[in-house]
């Protein structure tokens, strides 16, 4: 069942589509409350995909690709996921296999069991936790051009001590 965090719409489940046949699953919040969130709970398992304005947590099983690009995004102990997440920031602690993409944070808890490769600005995993995968984190640009210029120029100058030990040696031994 899907549960709302602060008010109920009074629309009967009209927001999020009515039909159980629906592949595609849409979430629309009440804007005027950003700290909404949408909870999937542990008996419900839904194939499709879901595009959100508000934050996301699954408790049941979920088979698909979820889109909350300016939200978060957290998988709880029970949960399942199976899918492309692109989100703010995620949280993983149950059961996850796929992809994320996010602009913030991944934490991965000791309870998750993670397979999948990670895109994003920062992770933790906590000990204990499954991982399998790999992580790409992204750099801001002027660090990336700072850091790589200063790598660059301390690879291509000799070290000062190196460049005059040899010329001086072979000083030596013309005498």
């Amino acid at each position: 069942m899907l549960k709302k965090s602060k008010k109920p719409t009074d629309d009967g489940g009209a927001a999020f589509g009515g039909t159980t046949e629906q592949k595609t699953l849409t979430a629309i919040s009440n804007r005027e409350t950003a700290a909404e969130k949408t909870v999937i709970g542990e008996k419900i398992s839904i194939e499709g995909s879901i595009q959100g304005d508000e934050h996301l947590v699954i408790e049941g099983s979920m088979k698909g690709n979820i889109e909350i690009d300016k939200h978060n995004f957290a998988v709880g102990q029970k949960g399942r996921v199976e899918g492309e997440i692109n989100a703010q920031s995620v949280r993983i602690s149950g059961q996850m296999i796929g992809n994320i993409k996010t602009k913030g944070k991944v934490e991965i808890t000791r309870e998750a069991d993670f397979m999948g490769d990670i895109r994003a600005k920062s992770i933790s995993v906590e000990d204990g936790a499954y991982f399998k995968g790999s992580i790409e984190l992204e750099r801001e640009p002027h660090r990336k051009t700072a850091a790589t210029g200063e790598t660059t120029a301390m690879k291509n100058s000799p070290p000062v001590n190196a460049a005059q030990t040899p010329t001086t040696k072979a000083a030596d031994k013309e005498k």
